[in-house]
């Protein structure tokens, strides 16, 4: 009851100032002047200035995101260039990012200021896949020393997704109305699909629709041999009504998201079916004291997992999850013209509920019946957090933002059942399991307390250094506490880390406390036509009871077949690296056009203080490319390098890989209204395992591990592939 009444006063908080503007409207307000933007070595991927600080390598054009929207259909591949950026395969359009070597839930993101969390026990449904790359108007990636009003439950950074700003009609041109349909088809897996958009709009009032459908069968490696359980579909749709009067905007958004399958290599199950339904509220306004900025949202998902046809399956065996996530975001600016700060403070509240329960397949007692298992009973995990930020420019080259935050972490889940009420489980003492875990205290509670600091000083007019130190915190998830059963088959089919592994939860994990500090050179050309960009982003990261797994103890025997019983828990760990991204204008002619050239590395190295490697860290990697531009004409060359994958986690029996070199081709045209795209990845179709793809287990269905083939081969990339987009703008 204390949430709802929580909630409900926030939401009044939220709404209030949209009164004050109606009641102010006809008074004329000043926009508060602001300090040049501290570059915060962050990554904008933007169709605008979003209003975060980023060196011109750091952003590309909203066309070229529509160009790369006919290259992939995973939302979070548009981030692949951004240094510091990898990602761990899932489905065609699920993977999950990786910001320099920390992953999934210690990422947080958000889609149009929604924080959704993923409610599935193999992570199936990540965040990033909730929008579709045809609905995103910006992209922004802060890595590590994040802000605290961007960041609280979360020590990697943040990623945050919108859709493209409303346009309205200019005072007395009438009615504005615009729109967009494009379409793709990718060779390899016969991948194909499209979007359309419309809006219209007057000076006031703006309504848009954006829909999407993309679909693929399974693709081919290097080798010509078809990679199983690759298959998937696609749609989305998505409406907004968005009111703008003077200097305050309201935007309400809506939309539906409906995948009818997904196939998972890396996963011993599919998905077999994910609806969700969202809304949220955004409202900005400027008034002569400073500024707000709110949200509202709420979403709701029914994803369903099963066997599909790849891994002929004898027997179904249906595993159902429903979410919910709902809540607001509140931040006040308040600037000070006399010295140039900038106070900003605000709140937020979301609370996702779980109810994931797998129904039983017979009406016998058996390894699944009569009982539905009851993996997490109605889980909860409400999140409350308040912050202060203090932004000041010292001086004509000094500059910094301090800001210090708290979050309140609430978990609670009920009762759990087995499939049967025996002692004498068919595969372990469930019943047993069962009862002793319902007759614990399942309320866990955290405390989190962030500081961030970001100094930079801009020694000349072509170089620039910024030193950042955060103290981070993560509470654990629900699927890292309250997976109760070390039965082989239900450990077997929960696991969100592509190793193929089983795991159990563990309800006394402790907190995650990052300390982060990273250092920025950017060095620049001084001109206005700014001809090249360097900048080198080496960072340190020591995180105290990092969540990591140890072998289940309290499993009755290890498969050793090069898979797992694992049960999640806490370790100290430490990561270091480096990113390095520039760019060179290389040469300029009328006739032949503008030639450049842009490179990205990184590197990151991670273990924890026991000596153990962490999992999933991405190996030294390169990417070079040579671009061409000439009136609507654009081609790019870029070749990839990936080192070899050799400092591996033995605990999860993560395979090594190989080097390789990837070479990729793209071209495009644009007129005023029409653009057409066309590329070639994997240009020599070259066979590759990439360093954090995972196991490959998509041609198999295993009930438990011991029954699985063994661990021997990573998930092949895809081979060559041949894809043509076509868009249409009027």
């Amino acid at each position: 009851m204390k949430k709802e009444v929580l909630f409900l006063l926030t939401t009044t908080a939220i709404l209030l100032p949209i009164s004050i503007a109606h009641a102010d409207e006809n008074t004329e307000k000043p926009v508060p002047s602001k300090p040049p933007p501290l570059n915060l070595g962050n990554m904008v991927i933007e169709s605008e200035n979003n209003g975060l600080a980023a060196s011109r390598h750091d952003s590309i054009s909203s066309e070229d995101i529509s160009n790369k929207q006919s290259q992939v259909t995973d939302t979070a591949k548009l981030l692949e260039d951004t240094a510091g950026m990898s990602f761990q395969s899932g489905g065609g359009i699920s993977s999950l990012p990786i910001i320099r070597g920390l992953n999934d839930n210690r990422v947080k993101i958000e889609v149009n200021g929604m924080t959704v969390d993923s409610i599935c026990p193999n992570h199936m449904n990540p965040a990033l896949a909730s929008i579709d790359r045809s609905n995103i108007g910006s992209i922004s990636v802060l890595k590590g020393i994040t802000p605290v009003r961007m960041g609280g439950d979360s020590i990697a950074g943040t990623i945050s997704v919108e859709s493209a700003k409303p346009d309205f009609a200019i005072e007395g041109e009438g009615i504005l109305i615009d729109g967009k349909l494009s379409g793709f088809y990718r060779s390899n897996g016969d991948a194909f699909g499209g979007s359309v958009s419309a809006g219209i709009a007057n000076e006031f009032v703006r309504f848009d629709y954006t829909g999407s459908n993309t679909q693929s069968r399974n693709y081919k490696d290097g080798n010509d041999n078809t990679v199983k359980s690759t298959s998937y579909k696609n749609q989305n749709h998505a409406f907004a009504l968005s009111f703008n009067k003077d200097d305050h905007l309201l935007e309400i958004r809506g939309g539906q998201q409906y995948i009818p399958y997904q196939d998972f290599p890396t996963a011993r199950m599919d998905l077999s079916n994910n609806d969700s339904i969202f809304g949220n509220m955004h409202y900005n306004g400027i008034f002569d004291w400073g500024s707000v900025d709110s949200r509202l949202f709420l979403e709701n998902t029914s994803h369903t997992m099963n066997f599909r046809e790849d891994r002929k399956a004898p027997e179904p065996m249906p595993m159902e999850t429903k979410g919910i996530n709902y809540g607001y975001k509140l931040q006040f600016e308040v600037p000070f013209d006399q010295d140039e700060s900038i106070f900003r403070f605000g709140s937020e509240f979301k609370s996702s509920g779980i109810n994931d329960f797998w129904p039983a397949t017979v009406n016998r007692p058996s390894m699944m019946g009569p009982n539905s298992f009851i993996n997490l009973n109605k889980a909860t995990r409400d999140h409350f957090g308040v912050y202060l930020e203090w932004e000041k420019p010292w001086a004509d080259k000094w500059q910094t933002v301090l800001g210090f935050r708290y979050d309140r972490i609430m978990a609670d889940t009920g009762d759990v059942q087995g499939y049967n009420n025996l002692s004498n489980d068919f595969v372990a003492t469930d019943y047993e399991q069962a009862q002793d875990f319902n007759a614990l205290d399942h309320e866990r509670d955290f405390n989190l307390f962030d500081v961030s600091l970001l100094i930079q000083y801009a020694a000349s007019d072509w170089t620039s250094y910024t030193l950042g130190y955060a103290r981070k915190n993560r509470a654990p998830s629900l699927q890292e506490l309250y997976p109760w059963s070390t039965s082989p088959m239900p450990m077997t089919m929960i696991g969100w880390f592509s190793d193929g592994n089983g795991y159990v939860g563990n309800i006394d994990l402790e907190v995650e406390t990052a300390h982060n500090i990273s250092f920025t050179t950017n060095l620049s050309d001084p001109s206005v036509e700014q001809k090249w960009n360097l900048e080198i982003s080496p960072f340190f990261s020591y995180v105290e009871d990092y969540i990591d797994a140890d072998l289940c103890q309290e499993c009755r025997r290890q498969p050793g077949n090069g898979f797992s019983y694992l049960r999640i828990a806490n370790h100290d760990a430490y990561l270091w690296g480096i990113d390095v991204t520039g760019d060179m204008d290389l040469f300029t002619d009328p006739t032949y056009g503008d030639f450049s050239t842009n490179t990205v590395m990184s590197y990151v190295r991670g273990k924890r203080t026991d000596g153990n490697n962490l999992y999933h860290m991405m190996p030294f990697n390169l990417k070079l490319g040579l671009n061409h531009q000439l009136g609507g004409w654009q081609s790019s060359f870029d070749m990839q390098f990936i080192d070899t994958k050799d400092d591996v986690q033995q605990l999860r029996n993560e395979l090594k890989t190989s080097s390789y070199i990837l070479l990729n081709l793209k071209t495009s045209y644009k007129w005023e209204h029409v653009s057409i795209d066309v590329g070639i990845d994997n240009l020599l179709d070259k066979q590759y395992y990439a360093p954090l793809s995972g196991v490959y287990i998509g041609d198999q269905y295993p009930m438990t591990l011991i029954s699985s083939k063994a661990n021997t081969q990573n998930l092949a990339g895809q081979g060559r592939s041949v894809y043509v987009g076509l868009s249409l703008t009027y």
